[in-house]
């Protein structure tokens, strides 16, 4: 397990280095539609989805969209991700699920209040000792107190950019 010492310069490199990509990203998505194509203004797909074929993201998006009205009374991001993944096609993943989901939060103001954990991220959080699919912020923040610094969607992604920094 990583030292509390190396963790902490860990989460102040990701607050220096990561934090404001992975708000200008979030950015990049202006509508429903381009959040769940994962195609954001600047006409590139997100690495996340580079495996995921346009079309499949183009029939995943275009369910999203006729369910684009329940976004709207949505009061919490697991009411969101609920919907996104009530859409969920072949081929589309818990990655591509919470990665749309989290795009179309933005859109409303919506945050996570939890940190789910997929992919990296879950790599991450293994290596920390964490063997859930969600994690609350108090516990993560019992690892590690710096965690507190951080929102859910950035421990996510601080998790998945360092998965193997953190595994050592």
């Amino acid at each position: 397990m990583i030292s509390t010492k190396n963790l902490d310069a860990l989460i102040k490199q990701f607050i220096q280095k990561d934090r404001q990509n992975i708000v200008a990203d979030l950015k990049n998505y202006d509508n429903i539609h381009s959040a769940a194509t994962a195609v954001g203004k600047n006409g590139r797909k997100h690495d996340h989805q580079r495996r995921i074929r346009p079309t499949d993201l183009g029939d995943f998006a275009k369910r999203i969209d006729q369910v684009a009205q329940r976004f709207e009374q949505a009061k919490s991001f697991n009411e969101i991700y609920a919907i996104v993944n009530e859409c969920r096609i072949y081929k589309i993943g818990p990655l591509a699920i919470y990665d749309t989901a989290v795009r179309i939060g933005r859109l409303y103001n919506i945050e996570p209040q939890e940190v789910y954990l997929q992919q990296g991220a879950k790599w991450g959080a293994q290596a920390l000792g964490i063997t859930k699919n969600r994690v609350s912020m108090q516990e993560l923040i019992a690892t590690n107190k710096n965690f507190s610094q951080l929102s859910p969607h950035e421990i996510e992604s601080f998790l998945c950019i360092y998965h193997k920094d953190l595994r050592g």
